[in-house]
């Protein structure tokens, strides 16, 4: 702090304690201190696992801090729909730079971490990526010829992957910055996205899947923090070594970007805490992350050798035309199950809010990048499958590129013929989604396959959650993603996802057409 300002600081102590001795020459009773507000930060939801170290930091430096998580867009989207934060800390500070509506007021960036390709011992050797590194035109052709099968996310939800995609793009062009949507290479990206047999919509999420069944890949993009946090809990076998290809990478460089000039001191107490050389080494090293601070040196874990950058594109149009191709063309086809509860109690509001959820996938609201992104796209499937005492006959609906308008006019016509009424079969509705996944699956392997549910109460009709689980034991088991909703079982849905190896999502408070567009990235 500068000299002038412990001046300024101390004249402000001065003056509050005499106006204080006043207040009580007055009035003896007394007066309570007025409560700090908090400043509130949307961050990168990877960053959640070092929220401890970073509140404790910012206690210290006498603020008191209130963290919230989102993806990359929907950080963007919420600022721009008017949602208030004092701050906001993405992972990579580039789109949000282009994307703001309102610029920010002060950006400080607080370490770094590289989006690498993480690979398995036995797959580096047999592809001689042990020896010699590859580029990304080399792992585009590895993967294209079904040698390597990898994890990431879905570019469209989260910054890994849309790191890892335009990194593809621009070692594709040859070119480390300035990107144009006329230079994609698209045969490269969809070769190179064969390869992706996991998708996700968040890091976190995805490397707690690789390290419950290591053997579904060979390899996962990921933050190289993530990929070595994660390394500590696997078998040697299954531990990913960080590949830096040859053309380079696109690092995350975790800006912290003031939106509220009036709470610039309190930015400025935090800036300082989080950028200290004691912060720097001990809290952002222990999580595997690159100090900012020259002086610091990154921990011995963490690879040494130089590696090249790439620039995040700078223009708007290449970003939406690299996410919508990646969405309808060039990424894998999918499958998408959706288990609906259309029993008594969903009648009125609740029903509503199905609807509207469905309506949105069906491309109702196109007012936002990720709204755009999350309707169902060219070469995917859709099942409904609603439920009550019964489990009704399922409804299938394609969307090919000729009659994209048709399909999802269909499902607006689905959503609003959706009527409550009975009681609630849940497992016997989601072992029925099960065999239908395992049918979608054995007849085309490369799709994707999910299962969403959507339920507001426990189960009342049909099999039990114990007959279910018995059914499927020994059996190819799809990933079921349970909505909680109204006065859903927490528990039972927790046991759901965590026996499919799904994830549960809370909708409890938030609207439930945001909770659907955040399960599009798992799909």
């Amino acid at each position: 702090m500068s000299k002038r300002r412990v001046l300024l600081a101390l004249a402000a102590v001065a003056v509050g304690v005499m106006a204080s001795r006043a207040l009580r020459q007055q009035d003896t009773a007394p007066v309570a201190a007025p409560a700090q507000t908090a400043f509130t930060v949307l961050a990168g939801s990877e960053l959640r696992e070092l929220e401890p170290g970073l509140v404790d930091a910012a206690r210290a430096a006498g603020v008191t801090l209130r963290l919230s998580y989102a993806g990359t867009l929907d950080i963007v989207e919420r600022i721009n729909a008017g949602e208030r934060f004092d701050a906001i800390l993405p992972p990579n500070g580039a789109y949000p730079a282009l994307a703001l509506a309102t610029p920010p007021v002060a950006r400080d960036k607080l370490f770094y971490s590289r989006v690498a390709f993480g690979v398995k011992p036995a797959t580096l050797a047999a592809l001689g990526w042990d020896r010699r590194n590859p580029g990304w035109a080399d792992i585009a052709r590895a993967a294209g010829a079904g040698k390597i099968r990898y994890a990431m996310t879905n570019p469209a939800s989260s910054n890994t992957g849309m790191s890892a995609l335009f990194a593809v793009a621009s070692a594709a062009a040859g070119k480390a910055d300035d990107l144009r949507a006329s230079e994609i290479d698209a045969r490269m990206l969809t070769s190179f996205l064969a390869g992706q047999k996991l998708t996700a919509g968040s890091s976190g999420w995805l490397a707690e899947a690789y390290a419950k069944d290591p053997s579904a890949v060979d390899a996962m993009v990921n933050y190289e923090a993530v990929i070595l946090r994660g390394n500590a809990a696997l078998a040697p076998a299954d531990r990913l070594t960080p590949v830096y290809p040859t053309d380079g990478v696109i690092s995350a460089d975790y800006p912290l970007m003031l939106l509220d000039g009036t709470r610039r001191a309190d930015y400025d107490k935090l800036v300082a805490a989080w950028r200290a050389p004691a912060f720097q080494r001990d809290v952002a090293a222990a999580a595997f992350l690159r100090p900012v601070l020259p002086e610091v040196a990154p921990i011995a874990a963490l690879p040494s050798a130089p590696v090249a950058e790439l620039g995040f594109p700078n223009r708007l149009d290449v970003i939406d035309a690299v996410l919508t191709s990646y969405q309808a063309d060039w990424r894998r086809p999918s499958t998408s199950i959706f288990v609906l509860d259309t029993s008594g109690s969903m009648e009125g509001a609740r029903m509503d809010a199905m609807r509207a959820a469905l309506k949105l996938l069906a491309g109702a609201d196109a007012s936002s990048a990720s709204t755009r992104y999350a309707r169902f796209q060219s070469r995917e499937r859709v099942v409904l499958i609603a439920f009550s005492n019964n489990v009704s006959a399922p409804v299938r609906l394609g969307f090919d590129a000729a009659a994209l308008d048709a399909g999802r006019q269909q499902l607006r016509a689905q959503a609003d013929a959706l009527v409550a009424h009975g009681g609630t079969a849940i497992f016997s509705a989601v072992l029925a989604a099960q065999e239908i996944a395992a049918a979608e699956q054995a007849s085309d392997p490369d799709r994707f396959v999910s299962i969403v549910l959507l339920t507001d109460g426990e189960n009342t009709a049909g099999i039990p959650f114990a007959t279910f689980r018995e059914r499927m034991a020994g059996r190819p088991v799809t990933r079921v993603f349970p909505i909680l909703f109204g006065e859903a079982s927490v528990d039972e849905m927790t046991q759901l996802a965590a026996l499919t190896g799904g994830r549960v999502f809370d909708g409890r408070k938030a609207a439930l057409g945001l909770v659907f567009k955040d399960i599009r990235g798992y799909q």
